[in-house]
This record gives C-alpha cells, sequence and structure tokens, in this order.
C-alpha cells in the first residue's frame, strides 16, 4: 500500500469541499472553475482571507475589510479589474513505515503552479467572460525515475486552460483543458475515490463543459475527447455529469457518472454523495461509488467499488481536525480483497496564502489468503499560494 501514498499530489490551489460548513453550496461562488479547483476570485481571495485563515502573521488591529482589499496577487489590493495573476506551490514530506525497520523518508516537491485569468467581461461583469491558463510542474513519478526504458514525460505542462462564458447567472459554458466532472472534487489525491477512478491531478481532459446552478439545484454535464497532448490511442473520449441537489440549508446530495473509452480501455463510474456541515466550519463528506474497467483488446473486464469519508472540525479559525476513512474492493469477483485505510489529521490555514496539513495514515490489506499488519505512514504538507 506504500504506493497508494506516493500518489498524494493535492491539485491546484484551493479545492475544499467542506467550505460547505461556512454556507458555501456552489464551488463558482469563489472559483472561476465552476466545478472547484485552480484560481480564487476576488471574493473567493477575500473569503479565504478574511473567513477561512488565521491572522498570525497581520496586526491583530486590522479589520477583516483592509484584508480582504489587500488578498490579491502579492497581497496586495488589485491595481486593475482585466488581470489576475497567481501562484501556487506544494511541497510534501512523506515518512512511510513509520517506526519500523524498513521506515523511509523523502520530500517531494508535488506541483509548482503559475496561473493567469484574464476578465474579458463588460465593466458591469467582468467575470462574464473569462480566459484562464496554468502552467504547472508535475514531478517525475518515484517509480519511474530510476527507469531507462520508459521515455519521461516533460516535467512542465499546461494543467489546465479553457475558455469560460457566463450566458447568465445560472448557465454557464467552458470549453478548453479542464478536470472531469464527477463526484466531490476533493484535494486529497490519495484518496481512493480520485486516484481509483482516473480523476486524479493530471487526468484533465480537452472538451466542453456545461454548467448550470440555482440555490436549489446545481449540475454540470461535460463532453471530453481526452488530453490532445496524449497520443491518441490513448485518449479516454466520452463524457461525464454530476448532479447536486440543496436538501437544506447545510446539506447537499447528489450524483454523478462518467463512461470513457480509448483504443486500449473503456470505463464506467457511477457515485453518489453528500456533504453536509454542522456548527460553524465543521462538516462531513461521503462519497459512495464504483468502477467498470474493460480491456478492450482482451475482452476481460474488472469492477471496484469505494467509500470515501471525511469529517472535519473546526477547532478555532484557520485550524480544523481532519478525520478519513476510506474502504477500497479493487476486484469485486474477490469476496475477501478489500483494503481499509484511516487518517487522522491536523490542518491550519495559519494566514492568507499558508497552509500546513499533517496526517497520520493506517492501512490494512485484506485478501483472500492472508491480512496484512498495519502500515502506519505521515505526511506533512506546505502549501503557499499568492
Amino acid at each position: 500500500m506504500k504506493l497508494i501514498l506516493l500518489l498524494i499530489l493535492p491539485s491546484v490551489a484551493w479545492s475544499y469541499p467542506n467550505f460547505i460548513s461556512y454556507h458555501y453550496t456552489s464551488c463558482i461562488t469563489c472559483h472561476y472553475n465552476p466545478m472547484g479547483n485552480g484560481p480564487l476570485t476576488d471574493y473567493g481571495r477575500a473569503v479565504g482571507a478574511t473567513v477561512i485563515s488565521d491572522r498570525v502573521l497581520r496586526d491583530k488591529t486590522t479589520s477583516d475589510d483592509a484584508i480582504g482589499k489587500t488578498s490579491g496577487f502579492l497581497f496586495m489590493e488589485n491595481k486593475n479589474d482585466w488581470f489576475r495573476p497567481s501562484f501556487d506551490y506544494r511541497g510534501l514530506t512523506l515518512k512511510t513505515n513509520y517506526d519500523e525497520l524498513n521506515e523511509e523518508n523523502d520530500y517531494i516537491h508535488m506541483m509548482a503552479d503559475a496561473n493567469i485569468v484574464l476578465r474579458l467581461g463588460p465593466k458591469a461583469n467582468k467575470d462574464k467572460f473569462i480566459f484562464s491558463y496554468t502552467l504547472g510542474y508535475a514531478p517525475t513519478p518515484r517509480a519511474l525515475k530510476d527507469n531507462t526504458t520508459i521515455e519521461k514525460e516533460d516535467n512542465f505542462r499546461s494543467r489546465e486552460h479553457y475558455f469560460g462564458w457566463r450566458t447568465s447567472p445560472k448557465w454557464g459554458l467552458y470549453v478548453g483543458l479542464m478536470d472531469k466532472a464527477f463526484g466531490i472534487r476533493v484535494p486529497d489525491h490519495n484518496a481512493f475515490s480520485r486516484s481509483n477512478t482516473g480523476l486524479s491531478m493530471n487526468d484533465q481532459s480537452h472538451g466542453m463543459l456545461v454548467h448550470y446552478t440555482t440555490p436549489a439545484f446545481e449540475y454540470a454535464i461535460h463532453a471530453f475527447m481526452g488530453n490532445l497532448a496524449q497520443e491518441a490511442t490513448v485518449r479516454q473520449t466520452g463524457g461525464s455529469g454530476t448532479f447536486e441537489w440543496t436538501a437544506s440549508e447545510k446539506t447537499r446530495v447528489g450524483a454523478s457518472l462518467l463512461s470513457s473509452q480509448s483504443d486500449f480501455l473503456k470505463q464506467s463510474n457511477y457515485a453518489v454523495h453528500m456533504r453536509s456541515a454542522f456548527g460553524k466550519g465543521s462538516s462531513v463528506m461521503i462519497e459512495v461509488g464504483q468502477q467498470n474497467k474493460k480491456a478492450v483488446l482482451r475482452g476481460t473486464s474488472k469492477t471496484s467499488r469505494y467509500i470515501f469519508t471525511q469529517n472535519h472540525v473546526r477547532l478555532k479559525r484557520g485550524l480544523n481536525m481532519v478525520n478519513t476513512l476510506e474502504y477500497l474492493k479493487a476486484d469485486t469477483s474477490k469476496k475477501e480483497d478489500k483494503v481499509l485505510r484511516v487518517g487522522p489529521g491536523i490542518q491550519y490555514f495559519l494566514n492568507q496564502g499558508l497552509e500546513f496539513r499533517i496526517d497520520i495514515y493506517n492501512t490494512k490489506v485484506f485478501s483472500e489468503t492472508s491480512v496484512s499488519d498495519d502500515s502506519w505512514d505521515v505526511t506533512g504538507q506546505y502549501h503557499i499560494w499568492f
């Protein structure tokens, strides 16, 4: 299970759907990308600086209004209304097999992304038309670093680039390279709901997304043709959709589906999910999903199922306890095979632009013939954005 921990590659910028606990049910409130992740809007930056983050590095007498006004690029006040640059870095300290003879320690530069957003709409609504471009650093997977027989990909790539048009406050059309619309877009890319479904950090696809939102409903339909930077034979072409219903002021329930195919692989994903808040800043998220993969040339198929649950408990402004519980059955035809993982952690936004997070993962693997010893791994994340 060590390999699963090595997939920890959080997403670009903030993509924290648990912020429903602050009454933000829809990601488009704070992100240019209506499904979350990527650069923050002016409002999203102000919310992050004044509501989500602590103010350790701020003068305690500074008002929230003043902090919000200086939440732009490099923590300054925006000098124009059309150009929005940003930068985002994440690093990871990783301890695998903690406190054992084969303990390993490593530091991983997970990502360094530079983004520009052009706000091209009329003066009354600059976000009516936007263009977003992100150039990102993608590290070579650890498993491939010493493999001389495989051609290494360029470590720098366009993480996303798309044009967005909000035809009205309810409707939006987005064309370009984006993450596929599916499930709860959590930043934990080691989660089975991300790593096992082909929806991780570098799985963006060119296509067109239609987005609709009201206080009661939100849905997105995404038609995609794979990442055009990849070989045509491995591009996953198809479509996905996600739907959410506001069951109450603090609860959203939804469902997602995805179907796609390349020359070698056909896959179908299904999921139901829920996000619910309790108290100020505390929440619980649940996603239950299934994936079917079929090898086109061989005609063989495999079905897997997963459960993702995560609970955030606000301890004080900026400081949260994070509790994650996951279940994976990688092949439903093998009755006894499954993986259980528990990941308690602490997340601290000590100031705008600074996040630290520590997680302890306990993993147990069950198979038809044996049960593994508990595996303990410790991760420390360092997130800087401006």
